[in-house]
């Protein structure tokens, strides 16, 4: 999907780009139906939590204007927020992500629970959890004042 790419750190976005090469290591990349390669959204983080692939799974409230981009799954299994995942972040403990994220750590910040946030990434489809809808993966998640 994305060039390859080696590196032991992501580089951080400019405003409104994404950088593919994330693509390099998400595990299992056919799970994900890519609906807009880079989009960027404004929301409040609602909750985040470790998963066991080394993602971060962070819920999001989105501001009215990108409230299009929650379908019925979202409403159904999230509360009603969109799914935000920063990659490779964590220890992953997942057996079939181990190698997705060998060598490669994602360098970014995850604001805390209840900050307002501008977050860039490519806009999916999970196929395995009934088609909710994630920025996954995400390039930037930046704290608006």
């Amino acid at each position: 999907m994305a060039p390859s790419f080696n590196s032991s750190q992501s580089t951080p976005a400019e405003e409104g780009k994404c950088d593919q090469s994330l693509w390099n290591h998400v595990y299992n990349p056919q799970r994900l139906q890519v609906v807009s390669p880079c989009k960027s959204v404004l929301g409040v983080i609602e909750s985040k939590r470790v998963e066991k692939d080394g993602d971060y799974h962070i819920r999001v409230k989105l501001d009215p204007p990108f409230s299009n981009l929650i379908n019925s799954a979202n409403m159904k299994n999230q509360f009603g927020d969109l799914v935000v995942e920063p990659i490779c972040v964590n220890r992953v403990t997942q057996a079939d992500a181990i190698s997705a994220c060998q060598n490669f750590h994602q360098n970014i910040s995850i604001p805390s629970i209840g900050s307002h946030v501008n977050i860039t990434g490519s806009y999916v489809l999970d196929k395995e959890h009934g088609n909710w809808a994630e920025i996954h993966p995400v390039t930037s998640i930046t704290k608006i004042p």
